[in-house]
C-alpha cells in the first residue's frame, strides 16, 4: 500500500480512537475496562526463516539470517504494515534430514504468512513440498541448485541466479584463465550440481574427484588432483571443507589456482585455509553491497547492529523480506491468514521489485529472471580478512 493511503488510514483510525475515548468518558481511574475492550485488537504476521544458525555452516547461515532480521526490525520500526511482523527461525544446521520436521513446525504456526528461506539447496529440496502444499510462499535468498524449480513447487521463489547460470559462467571464467581444471566436490546437492555444471563447460577438465564432507583427511583426493597436474582447481562445496582442502592441496605440492563457489564465500575461510588462503577465488550469484550506493544505509545499519559488514546473501535476504512486506502492505489486517498466504504467493509471482542488490522478476517456475550478468568473482585478501569483489564475471572473461 502506498504511504499516502496509509496516512489516510491512520488519520481515520485516530479519529475513531478519539471518538471512542469521548464516548467512554474522561475518568482517570480507568473505568470498567469497556473502552479497552472496544479498542482495535493488535495483530501479528509471522515471517518464518530456516537455515544453518549453528554448527559447521553457521558462518554461512548467520549473515543471511541477519539480513532477514534487520529487514523485519526496520519494517516494524517504520510501522506502516497492518500488523506487527514477528520473525520465527528454525535452526536446521543446513541438514536436509532435520529440515522437514522444522518446516512442519513452521507451517503449523497459525500466524505464518511467508518463509524467507531455506538457505541451503538440500534442505530446500527436502521441505519444498511441505511449504507448497501448505500454500506458503517460500523465497530462498541463497539456495542455488538448479533442480529445485523443476520440482513443481507452486509457492517457490528464488532470489538469486541458480547453478544453471552460475556453473557455465564459472566454467567460462576458468577457461579464460587457461589450462587444465581439476573438478572436486563433496557430493551434496548444491556442491555436485554446481561442479557438474562447471565440468560440462570447461574445455580441459579432470575428475570429478569427490571428498567426504564428514572427514577431515583429504589425502587420497589430494593425490588424485596432484596426479592430474592441473593449472586450476574448482571446488564445489562449502568453506568448512574448502579451507582445509586448500591447505592440504598446498601441502601436497598442488600449486594450482584455487577457485570455488558461493558456499566458500565466507569470512572464516582465511582461518580455515591459513597461509594458503591468499589469492583463492570464488564465484557467487551475489553482488557486493559495499559497492552499491543504494545499499549504503543497509550496510551502515548492519554494521551498527551486528558490528560487521553484510555477509554473503545478506542483501538478497533483506530484499526478499522487503518483497514479502510489499505484498503484505496491500493486505487487510483483519483478513484470514489463508487469504494472506494466497495473496503473498500471487503477489510474489507478479513481482517487479527494485531491491538494493538487484531487480527481482520471477519466471513461471519461481526462478529469478536473470542471466550471466548476475554472477560475480571474489578473491581472498589477507589484508581485508575477507573476499573482495573483482567485478562481474562476464566483464572479467571479456
Amino acid at each position: 500500500m502506498k504511504r499516502s493511503r496509509w496516512l489516510a488510514l491512520l488519520a481515520l483510525l485516530s479519529a475513531v480512537t478519539l471518538l471512542a475515548a469521548a464516548c467512554g468518558g474522561d475518568d482517570d481511574d480507568g473505568g470498567d475496562g469497556d473502552a479497552a475492550d472496544d479498542a482495535p485488537a493488535d495483530c501479528t504476521w509471522v515471517i518464518g526463516t530456516m537455515g544453518a544458525l549453528s554448527g559447521d555452516f553457521a558462518t554461512i547461515g548467520e549473515p543471511i539470517f541477519q539480513g532477514v532480521e534487520y529487514a523485519v526490525d526496520e519494517l516494524n520500526e517504520a510501522g506502516e504494515l497492518g500488523c506487527t511482523l514477528e520473525l520465527v527461525s528454525e535452526d536446521s544446521q543446513g541438514n536436509p534430514d532435520q529440515a522437514p520436521a522444522l518446516a512442519q513446525s513452521l507451517v503449523e504456526n497459525e500466524e505464518l504468512v511467508a518463509i524467507v528461506g531455506p538457505y541451503f539447496s538440500g534442505e530446500t529440496l527436502a521441505t519444498g513440498e511441505i511449504f507448497s502444499e501448505s500454500g506458503i510462499a517460500f523465497v530462498t535468498p541463497s539456495a542455488t541448485n538448479e533442480t529445485i524449480d523443476d520440482q513443481g513447487y507452486e509457492t517457490f521463489f528464488r532470489a538469486v541466479a541458480d547453478d544453471g547460470v552460475q556453473g557455465p559462467v564459472a566454467g567460462e571464467y576458468l577457461n579464460s584463465l587457461g589450462g587444465t581444471v581439476a573438478i572436486v566436490h563433496d557430493n551434496q546437492d548444491y556442491s555436485k550440481g554446481l561442479a557438474d555444471a562447471v565440468a560440462e563447460t570447461v574445455t580441459d577438465g579432470a575428475g570429478p574427484f569427490v571428498i567426504n564432507p564428514e572427514e577431515t583427511d583429504y589425502s587420497s583426493v589430494v593425490q588424485q588432483v596432484a596426479d592430474a597436474d592441473p593449472d586450476l582447481v574448482f571446488y564445489g562445496g562449502y568453506s568448512a571443507q574448502a579451507g582445509p582442502l586448500l591447505q592440504q592441496l598446498r601441502q601436497g605440492g598442488v600449486e594450482a589456482t584455487f577457485v570455488s563457489d558461493d558456499g566458500t564465500k565466507d569470512s572464516t575461510f582465511g582461518e580455515l585455509a591459513g597461509d594458503s588462503a591468499e589469492g583463492a577465488q570464488v564465484t557467487c550469484p551475489c553482488v557486493d553491497p559495499l559497492g552499491i550506493p543504494e545499499a549504503e544505509a543497509f550496510v551502515a545499519g548492519i554494521n551498527e547492529t551486528y558490528d560487521r559488514n553484510p555477509g554473503t546473501f545478506a542483501a538478497d535476504a533483506y530484499d526478499a523480506t522487503n518483497m514479502v512486506a510489499q505484498v503484505l502492505g496491500e493486505q487487510d489486517a483483519g483478513a484470514d491468514v489463508e487469504e494472506i498466504r494466497a495473496a503473498v504467493v500471487e503477489g510474489m509471482a507478479a513481482m517487479n521489485y527494485e531491491g538494493i542488490a538487484k531487480t527481482y522478476v520471477f519466471t513461471e517456475t519461481g526462478n529469478l529472471d536473470i542471466g550471466p550478468e548476475g554472477i560475480y568473482v571474489y578473491e581472498w585478501s589477507d589484508a581485508d580478512e575477507d573476499f573482495v569483489s573483482l567485478g562481474p564475471a562476464s566483464e572479467l572473461i571479456e
